[in-house]
């Protein structure tokens, strides 16, 4: 009886132990092919990147994937990321403290974009000098919630591009990534006419609205307070005008209706 118990228990084993195996082989293989497909590294500036002009080490390329079609125009858009070279990765890791990990693993932190016509004849370029952008924005449809991409019809009202941008090291980590302060932008369609939409406020959300005239922000003080303390504001951008209008009255009535939590 006890041989005949072994014996099944031996079978069984036999049996579970390669499925086992494939598996954790598969998940292996496939969470490795994430973290490389995904990850988004941080661009490097600061001291780490002038000690590595001074030993002759290049420390970053440029990787990028296709051109993408731009919403109601012919034109094309490639945006530009940066990876870290193998011998950089390795000096990076003598410099680094341990447990350092990017911001960016999971992100967007594009270098610049790169505008083509429908040639994928070169028109231009976003930027003309180092940053961080970690969006890049182009509405879909008739003034529709900025995720909502089931309008048919094109919309010939969109006529900009936003992003978030970023050109200072912020924090003085040596990286610019999204942990630096970001401000919003919008350009013409052809990524020409940039336009710095926000500044010493940290956005939260946006949309167009109004036949994509304006846009609708939601944000926060930039400042050294908590983030809990600062209070939700909203503000109102004419991309015409490119004039900025905090609704102070609708903040107003939000902080009257708050008081009634403490009477």
């Amino acid at each position: 009886m006890n041989n005949r118990f072994i014996k099944t228990l031996v079978i069984i084993n036999g049996i579970l132990f390669p499925i086992f195996v494939v598996y954790f082989l598969y998940k292996s293989i496939t969470d490795s092919w994430t973290r490389d497909n995904y990850q988004s590294e941080s661009i490097i500036v600061g001291e780490e990147l002038e000690d590595a002009k001074r030993d002759s080490l290049a420390l970053q390329g440029l990787t990028y994937e296709s051109p993408i079609d731009v919403y109601n125009s012919t034109n094309y858009y490639l945006p530009i990321s940066v990876m870290t070279y193998e011998e950089a990765k390795l000096y990076k890791e003598a410099v680094a403290s341990a447990g350092d990990i990017s911001p960016d693993a999971y992100g967007n932190n594009y270098f610049n974009v790169i505008f083509f016509d429908m040639h994928y004849n070169v028109i231009g370029q976003l930027l003309d000098k180092k940053a961080s952008i970690t969006e890049i924005f182009i509405n879909h449809g008739h003034d529709v919630y900025r995720y909502d991409y089931q309008e048919k019809e094109v919309d010939k009202t969109v006529r900009n591009i936003a992003y978030s941008i970023g050109f200072e090291d912020s924090n003085k980590d040596g990286k610019l990534n999204s942990l630096d302060n970001h401000d919003l932008y919008v350009s013409d369609l052809d990524g020409k006419n940039l336009k710095q939409v926000t500044k010493e406020i940290d956005v939260l959300d946006y949309q167009f609205i109004n036949s994509n005239s304006e846009i609708f922000i939601r944000f926060k003080d930039r400042s050294n307070i908590r983030d809990e303390y600062k209070y939700v504001k909203f503000g109102l951008y004419n991309v015409e005008s490119g004039i900025f209008k905090e609704l102070k009255d609708m903040e107003s009535k939000l902080l009257e209706i708050e008081k009634k939590l403490v009477r």
